[in-house]
C-alpha cells in the first residue's frame, strides 16, 4: 500500500531512478506585476541576487523540464517571452490570462499548452527552490506509486495556508488566512511547488471551476489549492525548507531571499 505521506526517510521504494525531462513541462503562473516592490514590470523579471526571477527559475528547472509554459498578464506577456526565449530558445509557450481572476483561473489558461505527461506547476515567485528538492519530487512522481499529485510541504509556525486531514490522513481542506481562515498557530503549508498527472490535472481543475469551492470568500478569486481534497491518489511530501516556500510578495521577502541565495551560493559556489 503506497502511504499518503512520503518522506526522504520512507521513499526509497517508491522513487524512479531519475529524472527524465522528456515527460515534463513547467507551468509557470507569473501575471503578477512587482508593484509591492516597486516595481512595476512583471514581478518575474525583478532582480534578487543578482539575476531576475526568470532567470533562477530557468537556470533551476531547464534540466528537468524540456518545455515551459508561462501564464502571463496581456502587458507583461511581450516582455518576459522575450527574456525567457533568450534562456532557453525553442522551448518557451506563453498564455494570457486577460484578468487576473486567482491562479486556478491562470493555471486553466496555460493548461491547454501542456503536451508532456507530467505537468510541474511552480509559482512565478518561487525563487529559493532546491535542485535536489526538485529531483527528489519528480522522481517521486515518476515512480511506481504513480500517484494523480505530488504536494511538498513542510510545517511551520503562523502558516498562511493549512492542509487540514480527516480520516486516514487524508486532506479533507485547504485553510487560507487570505480568505479570513481560522488558522492555527503551527500548520502545514505548501511551497509553491505542486506535480501532476497532467491527464489527471485536465480532468480535476474543470470540476474545481464548476464546483465553486475554488472561489475565496473574501477575495473572490479563483484559488487552486482546493483542488487537493478532490484528489484520489494525492501524496504530499514534507521536504520542503522554509526558504524554498517563501515567494517574493513584498520587500522583506526579497532581502530575506537575496540573503538566502547569497548564503546557498557561497557554500556551493
Amino acid at each position: 500500500m503506497v502511504p499518503s505521506v512520503i518522506t526522504r526517510e520512507n521513499a526509497a521504494a517508491f522513487l524512479d531512478s531519475t529524472v527524465d525531462p522528456a515527460l515534463w513541462t513547467a507551468l509557470i503562473p507569473a501575471a503578477g506585476r512587482g508593484s509591492r516592490l516597486g516595481f512595476e514590470q512583471p514581478k518575474i523579471l525583478f532582480s534578487i541576487a543578482g539575476a531576475t526571477i526568470l532567470e533562477w527559475l530557468v537556470d533551476l528547472l531547464k534540466p528537468l523540464c524540456r518545455r515551459f509554459v508561462f501564464v502571463l498578464s496581456p502587458s507583461g506577456a511581450a516582455p518576459v517571452e522575450e527574456a525567457a526565449s533568450r534562456l532557453v530558445p525553442g522551448r518557451v509557450a506563453i498564455a494570457v490570462q486577460p484578468e487576473p481572476r486567482g491562479m486556478a483561473d491562470a493555471i486553466r489558461c496555460g493548461l491547454a499548452q501542456v503536451e508532456t505527461r507530467h505537468t510541474l506547476i511552480v509559482w512565478g515567485d518561487q525563487v529559493a527552490l532546491r535542485p535536489d528538492s526538485l529531483e527528489f519530487l519528480m522522481r517521486l512522481h515518476q515512480g511506481i506509486a504513480q500517484p494523480a499529485a505530488v504536494c511538498p510541504t513542510l510545517w511551520r509556525d503562523r502558516p498562511y495556508i493549512h492542509f487540514e486531514r480527516g480520516e486516514y490522513g487524508r486532506v479533507s481542506r485547504i485553510l487560507q488566512a487570505r480568505e479570513g481562515d481560522s488558522m492555527p498557530e503551527r500548520g502545514e503549508s505548501d511551497s509553491g511547488v505542486f506535480l501532476f498527472r497532467t491527464e489527471a490535472l485536465c480532468r480535476h481543475l474543470p470540476r474545481l471551476l464548476e464546483s465553486g469551492e475554488c472561489v475565496g470568500t473574501k477575495t473572490g478569486e479563483l484559488n487552486f489549492l482546493p483542488i487537493f481534497p478532490m484528489l484520489d491518489g494525492l501524496i504530499t511530501a514534507p521536504i520542503m525548507t522554509e526558504a524554498e516556500s517563501v515567494g517574493v510578495n513584498s520587500p522583506a521577502d526579497a532581502a530575506y531571499l537575496e540573503q538566502q541565495l547569497l548564503a546557498r551560493f557561497h557554500q556551493n559556489p
